[in-house]
């Protein structure tokens, strides 16, 4: 699914990032089109090369392309908590004779999700196609910002509730040390990318 605006954005949502909002908020501007195809594998997080194909008989080129990232640690709680019943994370529970740790899903989440199935970017998978990403946690400053900066955009756009996972802690209370150092390996270069800083330990945030 994407949200587009031509002439003046298109609007690639991310789970775990507050892209529900954000879809809700875009549709209410006049022109704004909904772009979902099912049947083509546009579904609610689709790549550009999918959606283009629908729309690029409307578009100018001049659209800017922008998704919502979030703290990579926060968003693998996300889909930790999202997931842990999933068949892959029960296989390996079964597999390893006791439940999946966060590290285990952490583990098992990587080798489902290794190239080229998400491309060369894991968590965020096509934030490469966007040349802004507007980062959850100061999302609305972020989309104002944005808006401002396009045509045809109302200088404001008000989110709605941003929907939290269910059950979910604070990120901080599911990772151990190890978890962290696999993190910061394996996920280095999106929270460099998208300007987070490295956690090493829950005691480095005390």
């Amino acid at each position: 699914m994407a949200i587009v605006l031509p002439g003046s954005f298109v609007y690639l949502p991310h789970l775990y990032t507050g892209g529900a909002a954000v879809m809700a908020a875009l549709k209410q501007i006049e022109g704004a089109l909904v772009v979902v195809n099912k049947r083509k594998g546009i579904g609610h997080y689709s790549p550009w090369e999918k959606v283009r194909p629908l729309v690029e008989d409307q578009l100018t080129g001049t659209e800017t392309i922008f998704t919502t990232v979030a703290n990579p640690y926060d968003a693998l709680t996300g889909a930790y908590v999202q997931n842990d019943n999933h068949f892959q994370i029960r296989h390996r529970s079964r597999a390893l004779g006791r439940e999946c740790t966060f590290k285990d899903f952490l583990e098992v989440w990587c080798e489902l999700n290794r190239p080229p199935y998400m491309n060369d970017n894991r968590l965020f998978y096509h934030a490469s196609d966007a040349s802004v990403h507007l980062r959850y946690e100061t999302l609305q400053r972020d989309l104002d910002t944005l808006m401002r900066r396009l045509p045809d955009t109302p200088g404001s756009v008000q989110l709605g509730p941003v929907n939290e996972t269910p059950d979910k802690d604070h990120w901080t209370s599911y990772f151990t040390d190890a978890a962290y150092a696999f993190v910061n390996e394996q996920f280095q270069d999106e929270i460099v990318e998208f300007g987070y800083a490295f956690v090493w330990s829950n005691d480095a945030l005390v």
